[in-house]
């Protein structure tokens, strides 16, 4: 099994063994792929998607397709000296937009590296009844002309900004909160 396989099952499971329904599921960065990929397996336990700061999956295509470039920066990431090249360092915290020292502090040693695998799978997007789950982008817009900025919405998505590093569950959490709870209410 691939890993994006691995981690859109992890939370099949999850959402079955709590038999959980009218899901808001939140992918950030990487983890859009995941929920993208959630909802293409169990579409009816999902009431809401919401992409923070995170890849729209395209059918058929990896992140690696999706984000020109993020191969070439990831092969320079790799862990090759610690005989780890499937392994791909994480960014640091202050990479990520972390400003406030102390964040920095207590973020910095629970980053871990990702393997490179989560990035070259492509993921199959072909469900009728998931393209029908409401969608939402939230664009962390101080992250720079990043990646993940949603240029090719559908008209049918939810668009919002918040002015914070790509880490904003960390640089501005109540802004967050206060964000995903109008989601919920919708």
């Amino acid at each position: 099994m691939l890993v994006l396989d691995t981690h859109i099952l992890d939370i099949i499971r999850a959402l079955e063994y709590e038999n959980l329904n009218e899901v808001i599921l939140v992918g950030h960065s990487y983890g859009g792929l995941v929920i993208g990929g959630v909802a293409e397996k169990v579409p009816e336990r999902i009431r809401r998607l919401a992409y923070l700061d995170a890849y729209i999956p395209q059918d058929n295509r990896s992140a690696f397709d999706i984000i020109s470039g993020l191969e070439t920066i990831d092969k320079n990431r790799v862990l090759q000296e610690q005989g780890s090249e499937w392994l791909v360092a994480s960014y640091t915290a202050e990479e990520f937009g972390v400003t406030n020292p102390d964040d920095i502090k207590w973020m910095n040693p629970r980053l871990s590296p990702m393997p490179w695998h989560t990035h070259d799978q492509p993921l199959r997007v072909t469900n009728p009844k998931a393209r029908k789950i409401p969608k939402s982008y939230i664009c962390c817009t101080d992250f720079g002309n990043a990646q993940f900025k949603a240029l090719e919405l559908r008209a049918d998505w939810e668009y919002h900004e918040l002015m914070k590093g790509h880490d904003v569950m960390i640089t501005a959490p109540k802004e967050l909160v206060r964000l995903l709870e109008t989601l919920e209410n919708k």
